[in-house]
């Protein structure tokens, strides 16, 4: 009887911990955005395919900040923002005197309150990185991209206002690629 009753416990215990493995490995799959190590590139995942957003090759940063925590520390917090369902725009900003790429609410916002995605150098044109930031070949892929200064058109992917460029990343997560059927 009291061996029955072990087999049933030790049988119990590891439905228990293959439900959690299995529910570890889901979550982590369904991740969006992840630290791709082989190019050291914060990654996201789209129904184009993974398209790298950002390469970190600077090796410059004062340690421990090496490209491949500063990939693994930023593909977080994409993938944080996205989680919590605050990754609607991408705006450049200054932060601490530092110039930064932020998430912001909607076009024309303001960085949310912990809304930092990662910090450029001083003297870096966060504007400017920001509109590089995705790679060329995604652009090309995309097809044409809708670009516009207009504050008041939703419908646009890069837009500007009041001289602040904004990343609609709803826009770019969600883009089907027009090449395929």
């Amino acid at each position: 009887m009291k061996f029955n009753l072990l087999a049933q416990t030790i049988i119990g215990l590891s439905v228990v911990v293959s439900s959690i493995a299995a529910r570890a490995e889901s979550s982590y799959a369904q991740d969006r955005f992840y630290c791709d190590g082989n190019q050291i590139a914060t990654t996201v995942q789209t129904e184009r395919g993974a398209i790298p957003l950002i390469r970190w090759t600077d090796r410059s940063f004062p340690p421990p900040f090496t490209p491949e925590q500063r990939c693994q520390i930023v593909s977080d917090r994409f993938q944080k923002f996205d989680n919590n369902g605050t990754l609607k725009y991408i705006k450049a900003d200054t932060l601490n005197n530092l110039p930064v790429l932020c998430v912001a609410a909607y076009k024309g916002g303001s960085c949310l309150p912990d809304g930092l995605l990662v910090t450029l150098k001083p003297g870096t044109d966060a504007n400017q990185t920001l509109l590089r930031i995705l790679d060329r070949r995604v652009w090309a892929a995309s097809g044409p991209i809708p670009l516009n200064s207009q504050s008041n058109d939703p419908e646009t992917l890069i837009s500007e206002v009041n001289g602040e460029t904004y990343v609609n990343m709803e826009m770019f997560l969600n883009w089907s690629d027009p090449t395929q059927p």
